[in-house]
């Protein structure tokens, strides 16, 4: 396409991987254009020492977000500013290589010694709370205006690559005129989104009987979950966490689990708004899409709470404090101590 600066932005782990392929790929067919780097994910240090080594024919700059990429654009483009900024650049990322090389490991504790330090509670006088139901059920027809009560914008700021809190972020002194567009597109979108009913979310919810056997999960029906267990040196009492820590090793104790969608109809109407070249449009869904899914899985775990397994029926919270997690309880994903 002949264009003079490559830019890449990467939101979830993998992407890690993937830039550093394009990079060996770069370097491979001898381009010379300049590689920003950039995305929720990404880091300078990351940068530094897997992406900077493998390409030799260009410049690589991590750029922290998309405010500042205009003012290192105007210098990798100017004749002038371009051979020492690369100059810079290139020795601060040498700079962190040799900061991280050779350097110790953190000290971990044998899986063993970890295990002792468990979290040890006092299940003889505690009497687990039994769900309204056993097993899973499927939930639809939900109302979106009400759903849209739950969403957190601050990480829709972010899928545009604009850093700041939400409400803040509209009167930031660099991103808010930007933002402010964006909130404002945005509002039209969701008012038509919810008048017309585009997205059909969808949920299932489970509970079923378990016990904890080590840092295992064993449910009833013969299912196991395979828990990790923290294995780093604390310098305080804090156990070492494990999520069956948290599950009673005998009698009648259960866990619950969730799965949200905010409907497959968001990218069927993202590919139309494409077509029409209206790709702003198109992205704009895709992240709505996203925040009324992460707004199920908040209202979802609501009902959980206060009717579904009702251990905590008076709650009574606002969305900012559901937003810092205030309620009783945790939401872990599989795998996390």
């Amino acid at each position: 396409e002949g264009v003079d600066i490559i830019g890449l932005s990467g939101l979830i782990t993998p992407s890690l991987d993937e830039m550093v392929y394009v990079a060996s790929e770069m370097e491979r067919r001898g381009m010379k254009q300049p590689l920003l780097i950039g995305g929720a994910t990404t880091s300078p240090a990351h940068t530094a020492v897997k992406i900077d080594p493998v390409i030799r024919t260009a410049p690589v700059v991590h750029v922290s977000d998309a405010s500042r990429a205009v003012g290192v654009v105007s210098t990798l483009l100017s004749e002038d500013d371009k051979p020492g900024f690369v100059t810079q650049t290139k020795a601060r990322y040498e700079r962190m290589r040799e900061a991280r090389a050779g350097g110790p490991p953190k000290p971990r504790l044998p899986i063993a010694q970890a295990r002792d330090a468990r979290l040890k509670l006092d299940w003889a006088n505690y009497t687990p709370p039994q769900p309204t139901f056993e097993g899973v059920r499927t939930f639809e027809d939900f109302d979106l205006a009400t759903l849209a009560r739950y969403i957190d914008w601050t990480p829709y700021f972010s899928a545009w690559d604009l850093a700041g809190q939400y409400p803040k972020i509209l009167e930031d002194k660099i991103v808010g005129e930007a933002a402010t567009g964006l909130w404002n597109d945005t509002q039209g979108m969701l008012q038509q989104l919810i008048g017309e009913e585009w997205l059909k979310p969808k949920a299932v919810v489970g509970f079923w009987r378990a016990n904890s056997d080590g840092d295992d999960i064993r449910l009833d029906n013969g299912d196991v979950f395979h828990t990790l267990r923290q294995q780093m040196v604390k310098d305080n009492s804090r156990a070492n966490f494990a999520m069956s820590d948290f599950v009673a090793p005998e009698g009648d104790d259960w866990v619950g689990g969730f799965c949200v969608t905010s409907g497959p109809q968001a990218e069927e109407i993202a590919q139309t708004f494409a077509k029409k070249g209206d790709d702003y449009s198109s992205i704009m869904v895709k992240a709505l899409a996203d925040r009324f899914a992460e707004a199920m899985a908040e209202y979802m775990h609501e009902r959980v709470r206060k009717e579904l397994w009702a251990y905590a029926p008076d709650e009574d919270l606002s969305n900012a404090e559901l937003i810092k997690e205030k309620y009783q309880g945790i939401r872990p994903a599989p795998g996390y101590p």
